[in-house]
């Protein structure tokens, strides 16, 4: 049984797309993945900064109120 080259190439070009397009796919969720972490990140931050001005407003009022 003779196989010919072009069967050989076809097969090899398939498989090559196949797995280019699985690498493609994976690295956009990944950078998906990754922004939606950052931008949950980013909204933790500012609560988190909300609630240090928050406290130090309230604390600089308790100075201020004590040296009257």
């Amino acid at each position: 049984m003779k196989i010919d080259f072009k069967y050989i190439a076809g097969i090899l070009g398939t498989i090559l797309l196949g797995l280019s397009t699985w690498t493609l796919v994976s690295i956009v969720d990944l950078k998906e993945s990754n922004s939606y972490i950052k931008g949950e990140l980013f909204g933790i931050n500012k609560d988190i900064g909300r609630v240090y001005n928050y406290i130090n407003s309230k604390w600089v009022v308790y100075i201020n109120c004590g040296q009257s």
